[in-house]
């Protein structure tokens, strides 16, 4: 997966953007993972960080 498939993505999401929770007013939703990020405010440092931190993860259980 390249790193724009991976922003493409759909994900279960609040509102805000953000992960869901137990208990919560805000509806979900479904948006792409870069949706989510600006909602969430995240620059441009903190999705490479996170990127970097995802291709780590599947180079382990892939044992890369």
């Amino acid at each position: 997966m390249t790193k724009d498939e991976w922003l493409e993505e759909e994900i279960y999401v609040n509102g805000s953007g953000r992960e869901p929770i137990l208990v919560t007013d805000d509806p979900m939703t479904y948006m792409t993972r870069r949706d989510a990020f600006k909602k969430r405010g995240y620059g441009k440092k903190m999705i490479k960080q996170l990127w970097k931190e995802i291709r780590r993860e599947e180079n382990e259980i892939r044992g890369l």
